[in-house]
């Protein structure tokens, strides 16, 4: 059987909404502190949050 995650519509990740910061942590790697932080210096496109992941890990 298929493993099925709720991904959001859009590109955007809403650190307010716990099920996307479940897949959102899952996808990337990191913790929620870290996706919060990526979030509030990057904004919340998902894009914009990889690169800034990518270049503090």
């Amino acid at each position: 059987m298929p493993d099925h995650h709720p991904h959001p519509a859009a590109t955007r990740i809403d650190v307010r909404e716990p099920e996307a910061v479940r897949y959102w942590t899952e996808m990337l790697g990191v913790t929620e502190d870290v996706l919060n932080e990526a979030v509030d210096h990057a904004g919340s496109g998902e894009e914009e949050v990889r690169k800034y992941i990518g270049s503090n890990s």
